[in-house]
């Protein structure tokens, strides 16, 4: 099953906040734009559905402090069988704290399970609820 293209997240994302955006230099899934006089920042990870039945992503403390800077940050998860699940960072980002951090490789992240209709923080166990976006390819 195929994984949305980020290009198809970033045109959405564009019309629905009538803006343009463009890549931060980089940063492979992170864009930025301005909307409505209000700097907006997207990100947009990808996962394959593993076995367990949830897929996973990271994210760097980079990428969540780019996220944060932004008035609207809109986290963009795209899962295999075309579904994106849109985000809003903002009410998103209590479910994160330092105290989660991994350090296995040259940058501290967050790891994050996504389920068909929450997502989790690894470390926390609230769930925060989403439902995917199905998206023709």
């Amino acid at each position: 099953m195929p994984i949305p293209d980020k290009n198809i997240v970033v045109s959405t994302v564009s019309k629905r906040y009538n803006c343009s955006l463009s890549n931060i230099i980089r940063k492979k899934i992170m864009y930025h734009g301005v909307s409505n006089g209000k700097k907006l920042v997207l990100c947009t990870p990808e996962s394959r559905l593993h076995p367990q039945g949830h897929g996973w992503f990271d994210l760097t403390t980079k990428q969540v402090d780019l996220l944060d800077d932004a008035d609207i940050a809109i986290l963009a998860v795209r899962l295999e069988g075309n579904k994106i699940y849109f985000v809003d960072f903002k009410q998103f980002r209590q479910f994160i704290t330092s105290g989660m951090t991994l350090n296995y490789s040259e940058d501290e992240k967050w790891r994050f399970y996504i389920w068909e209709n929450f997502i989790k923080v690894r470390g926390n166990e609230k769930k925060f609820d989403i439902e995917p976006e199905f998206i023709a390819v």
